[in-house]
């Protein structure tokens, strides 16, 4: 099969490799779709090290084409989106639906091969079932906006709180999905034009660009969403916002220490939470609630894939998404 590899910075390879077998427990699945994560642009980027042995992506959907031994409940042919984290299954954060924080936890991708690929294999336990009527580009953005739902979840964002979400990448525009769905009121900044206009799309009542955020902190926010990450300033600009008392949720990925005026996250009793992917809160997953609402929203944020690729221009793929002149959103490539 073809499968693509960051082999050095900013260099993507495509190139023959060995057919994986599952083994017990797993399943092979043919990928249908996949997307490039603002993730996958840190490896990219030389920010983070990678692996030049291990497929990236971890956005992705696809149908069954074997099952491992002892693989029940699923059939060849079957539709489905990956929640990709493996864990041991065993350990008291797994038993207890956390199984964000095994100490075993591996994002399919990183350091276990990943979407960007013709197959791959998988547990079945991170298997869920695509909706009928739902197509595999829809079914790829399911693990975005469960990062998002889980974003939210851990502040407790429900119907007729004030939201503002810092950023409007894929992150954002889906916490602007999920917030507005949960029944929040939800304003999110922007740099690019087309961000703004996704956001909109997705549910926000306001967009404000970036730099132009001044008065924000007089307008009451219970949550602020921060998705950008990097080295911005935003942490620090989601403290001054937030109301007294209220909660922020930390999305982004920041790629270097970043400072925050801790005598005011004292004085205004802020809570600060970190999110890292998705996990089991109650009876559903934060990535089953991301499907039922792209079930029922998906329409609202499908202009977020701006751009397809086939695997064999994965390295196309990648620099466009690292290029925002390009208006890209959300890039997937389609193997």
């Amino acid at each position: 099969m073809l499968a693509a590899y960051c082999t050095g910075k900013e260099t993507i390879e495509v190139r023959e490799t060995p057919d994986p077998q599952p083994p017990a427990g797993e399943v092979l699945i043919r990928i249908r779709s996949c997307g490039i994560c603002g993730s996958d642009l840190h490896f990219y980027h030389g920010d983070f090290p990678a692996s030049p042995k291990t497929s990236p992506g971890h956005e992705l959907s696809g149908e069954i084409a074997a099952l491992g031994e002892g693989v029940e409940g699923w059939s060849v042919g079957d539709r489905v989106a990956v929640e990709p984290v493996r864990r041991c299954d065993n350990c008291g954060y797994c038993r207890s639906g956390r199984y964000h924080l095994c100490p075993k936890r591996i994002l399919t991708g990183s350091y276990h091969n990943g979407g960007l690929a013709e197959y791959f294999t998988f547990p079945a336990y991170g298997l869920y079932r695509m909706p009928d009527e739902m197509d595999f580009e829809i079914a790829a953005l399911a693990e975005p906006l469960a990062v998002s739902v889980h974003g939210l979840h851990i502040v407790n964002v429900t119907a007729g709180d004030r939201v503002l979400v810092l950023g409007s990448g894929t992150i954002g525009v889906l916490a602007v999905l999920a917030a507005q769905v949960a029944g929040a009121e939800v304003v999110a900044t922007y740099r690019y034009e087309h961000q703004a206009e996704a956001a909109t799309r997705a549910g926000a009542s306001r967009v404000v660009k970036d730099g132009e955020t001044a008065g924000l902190e007089t307008e009451g926010f219970d949550v602020v969403v921060e998705t950008i990450g990097g080295s911005a300033p935003t942490l620090s600009q989601a403290l001054g916002i937030v109301r007294p008392g209220g909660r922020v949720s930390v999305l982004g990925i920041f790629s270097q220490a970043t400072p925050i005026h801790a005598l005011g996250l004292v004085l205004k009793e802020v809570t600060v939470v970190g999110g890292i992917t998705y996990c089991r809160p109650g009876i559903r997953s934060d990535f089953d609630t991301a499907l039922s609402i792209l079930d029922q929203h998906g329409e609202r944020v499908r202009s977020m894939v701006t751009h397809r690729y086939p695997l064999s221009e994965a390295a196309a793929a990648f620099a466009t998404a690292a290029d925002k002149s390009s208006k890209s959103l959300k890039v997937q490539v389609n193997p």
